[in-house]
């Protein structure tokens, strides 16, 4: 098993998760979860099946993009502009008053001020990928409450950058303020051009692409991991990158195609990303993490 190829590795956990997906199903159970054990199964826990963990990290990424991409091509950009005072506050008070409770609950359990602080911030933090699957699973992503909720998440995934930034700033020293200062100039730089190059050139591509099934399935995929990528090297996360590369195409008349043609695509990866999640989980060491 340990000289199987990526290929081998693959197909064995492509096959355990569809019987463990069909045991779930049977039980009437989040197919999620079903992944996730699927993970800790093929871990190094019980079968260990994947060793070439890299390629299933980029198979994870993969289906991180494309799931946020799609969700943003099903949002409605003047929704979300007008929600923003919604998702500021609500992210605000959400944030504040989660890493708030969690600092002091860490500080009356012993830990220092700096661990107490991140330990509360990590509280106040949610999965994107999950709870945005979970609204597109139930089909609700378009309703009012999930785009509030995904305003809120972005808003989150930018607060945990720039917590990274100035923990790196306390541990290794440096100018977190001057940091954090150029990551919100490069994220209006990016969303600027990302605005002009949709509005104005992409327009005119519409015959182009539409005139084509096959460049139309190519230039989605190289706008949303090429986007997801250029945010990533900016500083900020894949989701932001992928979500805006969706938003970014919302508006334009092939945006369902795009969508449609995708969702497939999307299905297989997000699963990699759930069984990679398990198979990251060690169940025989939760109990040196439960009982401190």
């Amino acid at each position: 098993m340990h000289n199987a190829s990526l290929f081998t590795e693959l197909s064995l956990v492509v096959a355990l998760g569809a019987a463990v997906a069909a045991i779930m199903r049977y039980l009437k159970q989040p197919l999620i979860i079903g992944h996730i054990i699927t993970g800790i199964i093929a871990g190094p826990t019980i079968l260990n099946i994947i060793h070439d963990g890299g390629a299933f990290e980029v198979f994870s990424n993969i289906g991180v993009a494309l799931l946020l991409f799609i969700i943003g091509l099903e949002l409605n950009v003047k929704v979300l502009s007008n929600l923003g005072t919604v998702v500021f506050s609500t992210a605000a008070t959400q944030v504040a008053s989660t890493t708030i409770v969690g600092s002091i609950t860490a500080k009356l359990l012993g830990f220092g001020t700096l661990e107490s602080l991140i330990i509360g911030v990590c509280l106040a933090l949610s999965s994107t990928i999950i709870i945005v699957k979970l609204f597109n699973d139930k089909k609700e992503i378009t309703r009012l409450y999930a785009q509030i909720a995904v305003g809120v998440l972005l808003l989150q995934d930018v607060i945990a950058t720039g917590g990274k930034i100035f923990l790196a700033a306390k541990t290794e020293g440096g100018g977190s303020a001057i940091d954090i200062a150029l990551l919100i100039l490069q994220g209006l730089l990016l969303t600027f051009a990302l605005f002009v190059v949709s509005s104005k050139l992409l327009p005119k591509l519409t015959h182009a692409l539409e005139s084509s099934k096959e460049l139309l399935l190519l230039f989605a995929l190289g706008w949303a991991l090429g986007l997801a990528t250029l945010f990533e090297k900016a500083g900020f996360s894949i989701e932001i990158g992928a979500l805006f590369a969706g938003v970014s195409l919302a508006s334009l008349p092939y945006a369902r195609e795009m969508s449609s043609r995708l969702k497939p695509l999307r299905d297989f990866f997000i699963v990699i990303f759930f069984i990679t999640l398990g198979h990251s989980m060690v169940p025989r060491q939760i109990g040196t993490a439960i009982f401190p």
